[in-house]
C-alpha cells in the first residue's frame, strides 16, 4: 500500500475564527440538542426491535479509479470529521427522553484494509463490508461514524463510509463523500481547503422544531389529510420468504451480498437507452424524476392491477436552500396516490405524476408517522405503499485527486424497507440513469430483485422511447404468472391484497 504522506488537518485558530485552511474551529464543549422527528422514528424503532443486537447502520461505498496516498486520505477525513457536527454526536437517553450530544472531538472508528492480495478483491472487500455493516452500534458510546480504505489494487480502492443512521441519512452521506473527495483533491495539490461549506446541526435541529410549530405545519398535514383522506388498501407487490435455509440465499451470503442483518440489494444497472430518456423528458417537459415514479406507478399497476397505487416517495425534508448544506436526519417518506387506468395515455399519467410530485415535494417535511395519526390507520403509513422510489440526483461527477470516482447507492442495515424499494441513481456523465433494487432479505433474494430490477429497466426503455399517447396498458413486460390478481374492469374498485 502507498506510504502515508503524513499530512494533518490545520490547527484551529481562537474560538469562532477560521484555522490556517479556513476550517472554523469546534465548539470546546459538549452541546446538547434533541433529537429531530426523524432521529427519533429511529431511535424508538430500534427501543421496539426484537433483537437488542441490531445494527441500525447506513453505509456507502466510493470505488477510486486510481492511487491513493493513505495519509491524505486519512488528514482528509479528519478534516471532515471537524466540519460535520453531526459526524461527532452521541446519543443520551435522560428521564425527559433521548438527546444528541455533539462532541468537541472526533474519535471516528478508522481501518485501513489490504485485500488486494486475495483471489477474489472484490468479493473479500464485500465480505468485510457485510460483516462490520451486521455489527452493532452503541449509541451512548459511539463512535456513531466509520471510515474504511480498502486497497483491491495498487490503483483501485474503496472508500467505504458507514454510520449509525441516528446521525447520517442518505443526503447527508454524499455531502459529506462530495466534501470529502474535495478536501483530499485540495491536499494532494497543497492547497488550503478553504471554510467548510456545511451547516450547523444545531441550525438544523431548530429548523426541524420551529416547523412542528409553524403554521406551515398545519397546512402540510391539511393538504396530506385532505389528499389521502380515502387511502386504497394496501397493494403491496408480491414477494416470498427468504428463508436462510434457502440455496440461493446461502450462495448469496458465500458471496459476500449478505450479512444476516443487511438489505438485500440488485446491484445497480444502467438503462440500455439513457439518450431515450433525456429526449422524452425534454419532449415531455418533466424532470427524469417524474419518468422514474411513472415507471414505477405502471410496474405497481401491473403486478397488482390495482387502480389505485400509493408510491413511497424519499425526500430529503430540506426545502430551503439552507438546509441542504447541513448534514444529519430530517429525511422522510411521502405517499404518492396515482390513479392508473390501462387506457391512460403516457402523456396524462406524466402530467399526473409532475404534479403529484411537485405537491409533495411542497410537503414534504410533514412526518409520515403523524398522517397515519391523523387518518387513524394501524401501524405507519408505509404499509399502503406498493414500493417506494428514491431518486438521487448525483450531479456532476466526483473525482480524487484526477482519480474517478464512483458512488455506489445506500446501503441500509435493520430498519429495513416495509416494501420493495427502487433507488434510481441520476448521474450527471456517461452513466446516465442506473436503477437498483432493495428489499429486506426475509422477503426476497437478490435473484427476485434481478428480475425486478430487469422488467423495471425494460418497462423505463420502452416509456421513454414511446409515443406520448400511448396507453400504459400497452407497456408489460410481466409474464401473465407474476401477477398478484387477474385484471379488472376499470371501474375504480379497489384491489385487495
Amino acid at each position: 500500500m502507498p506510504a502515508s504522506s503524513g499530512v494533518t488537518p490545520s490547527t484551529p485558530g481562537p474560538e469562532g475564527e477560521p484555522g490556517a485552511e479556513g476550517r472554523t474551529a469546534r465548539p470546546t464543549s459538549r452541546v446538547l440538542l434533541p433529537l429531530t422527528a426523524a432521529q427519533r422514528k429511529i431511535w424508538l424503532a430500534e427501543q421496539d426491535a426484537c433483537d437488542g443486537h441490531e445494527a441500525y447502520r447506513i453505509s456507502q461505498c466510493v470505488h477510486i479509479h486510481g492511487p491513493v496516498d493513505t495519509g491524505l486520505f486519512e488528514a482528509a477525513m479528519r478534516q471532515i470529521l471537524a466540519e460535520a457536527d453531526t459526524l461527532r454526536v452521541r446519543i443520551a437517553d435522560t428521564p425527559d427522553g433521548p438527546v444528541q450530544e455533539v462532541h468537541p472531538a472526533a474519535d471516528t472508528a478508522w481501518a485501513c484494509i489490504d485485500v488486494s492480495g486475495e483471489p477474489d478483491p472484490h468479493s473479500a472487500a464485500r465480505h468485510w463490508i457485510a460483516a462490520d455493516m451486521a455489527q452493532p452500534i452503541d449509541a451512548a458510546r459511539g463512535p456513531l461514524f466509520r471510515c474504511a480504505l480498502i486497497a483491491l489494487r495498487a490503483d483501485d480502492w474503496l472508500c467505504y463510509l458507514s454510520a449509525h443512521h441516528l446521525v447520517t441519512d442518505g443526503f447527508s452521506l454524499f455531502l459529506i463523500t462530495r466534501r470529502f473527495t474535495q478536501v483530499y483533491t485540495l491536499l494532494a495539490a497543497g492547497e488550503p481547503v478553504g471554510a467548510s461549506p456545511f451547516g450547523s446541526l444545531a441550525d438544523l435541529v431548530k429548523a426541524d422544531l420551529d416547523y412542528r410549530s409553524s403554521p406551515q405545519y398545519a397546512a402540510d398535514g391539511a393538504y396530506w389529510t385532505r389528499t389521502f383522506s380515502d387511502p386504497p388498501d394496501p397493494a403491496p407487490l408480491p414477494a416470498r420468504p427468504a428463508l436462510a435455509g434457502r440455496q440461493d440465499v446461502q450462495q448469496d451470503m458465500a458471496s459476500g451480498y449478505l450479512a444476516p442483518l443487511a438489505v438485500c440489494t440488485s446491484g445497480d444497472r444502467p438503462l440500455a437507452r439513457p439518450e431515450a430518456l433525456h429526449r422524452a423528458t425534454r419532449l415531455a417537459g418533466v424532470a427524469r424524476s417524474r419518468f422514474v415514479c411513472a415507471a414505477a406507478a405502471v410496474y405497481a399497476h401491473q403486478l397488482t392491477r390495482a387502480p389505485e397505487v400509493v408510491i413511497g416517495l424519499a425526500v430529503t425534508g430540506r426545502p430551503r436552500r439552507h438546509l441542504l448544506t447541513t448534514p444529519g436526519v430530517i429525511h422522510n417518506i411521502v405517499p404518492l396516490l396515482l390513479r392508473v387506468r390501462s387506457s391512460m395515455p403516457l402523456a396524462e399519467l406524466l402530467t399526473q405524476v409532475d404534479h403529484a410530485m411537485n405537491q409533495a415535494v411542497a410537503h414534504q417535511r410533514y412526518p409520515g408517522e403523524d398522517l397515519a395519526r391523523d387518518l387513524g390507520l394501524p401501524g405507519s403509513i408505509a404499509s399502503r405503499f406498493s414500493l417506494i422510489v428514491n431518486v438521487v440526483p448525483y450531479g456532476r461527477p466526483l473525482s480524487m485527486a484526477g482519480s474517478s470516482c464512483t458512488v455506489s447507492g445506500v446501503r441500509v442495515a435493520a430498519g429495513r424497507p416495509a416494501r420493495l424499494k427502487l433507488l434510481a441513481l441520476d448521474r450527471c456523465d456517461d452513466a446516465g440513469l442506473r436503477l437498483e433494487v432493495q428489499a429486506a432479505r426475509e422477503q426476497y433474494t437478490r435473484a427476485d430483485l434481478a428480475g425486478h430490477q430487469q422488467r423495471l429497466l425494460l418497462l423505463l426503455d420502452a416509456m421513454t422511447t414511446a409515443d406520448p399517447n400511448r396507453p400504459v396498458g400497452a407497456f408489460d413486460p410481466l409474464p401473465a404468472a407474476g401477477r398478484t390478481r387477474q385484471p379488472a374492469a376499470d371501474t375504480g374498485d379497489r384491489a385487495r391484497p
